[in-house]
């Protein structure tokens, strides 16, 4: 009979530990107990890891399951602050970044590209242009591309790989001139 007792205590305790108001209550202790708000959480759930570990062993002769439990926040709250203190963080100095403007050379360049790419796009065949155009530029869709053109997406993807293609070749061909043009030098 003492047993069957003891089997109703502890389901009893089980029912005040294992509830919302008493997971509200391990958040308060640990702020009390100087856990930062940001580790509460985590410190939180170790608490309750623990006490699900050790409930087999918890016995309610001994004193109140509240009790019990804050013993348990006591004792993961002071292991936390250890870790903190064991915890190093190396803060430097502050390092000297570079304008992130561009300087007028990176502008120069940067418009020399422009007009250079967009000339080179303009040199494509009409109906290569129109996709690349849609597509890499606008941002329409592929479906949309061959909708509007009453054509098969097929068709459209080839194009745009053609497109691509020929991107490439021309811009590749102006670089090749325009090194030729520097190693020979003006005439």
């Amino acid at each position: 009979m003492d047993r069957l007792s003891n089997e109703d205590e502890r389901a009893a305790a089980h029912a005040r530990l294992f509830c919302p108001a008493q997971v509200r209550a391990v958040l308060r202790w640990l702020g009390r107990l100087g856990v930062r708000r940001c580790h509460r959480a985590d410190v939180a759930g170790q608490v309750w890891l623990t006490a699900w570990e050790s409930w087999p062993r918890f016995d309610p002769k001994r004193g109140r399951p509240e009790r019990w439990l804050k013993a348990i926040t006591v004792h993961v709250a002071s292991h936390y602050h250890e870790c903190m203190e064991r915890r190093r963080e190396e803060l430097v100095d502050l390092i000297d970044v570079a304008d992130p403007a561009p300087d007028a050379a990176a502008t120069m360049e940067s418009d020399s590209i422009r007009t250079a790419t967009i000339d080179a796009v303009n040199d494509l065949e009409p109906k290569l242009r129109f996709v690349l155009v849609a597509h890499d530029l606008k941002g329409v869709s592929m479906a949309q591309i061959a909708e509007d053109a009453g054509l098969p997406l097929s068709v459209i993807y080839k194009r745009r790989a053609k497109a691509i293609g020929a991107l490439r070749d021309i811009i590749g061909l102006r670089e090749d001139t325009e090194d030729f043009a520097r190693r020979v030098g003006p005439q």
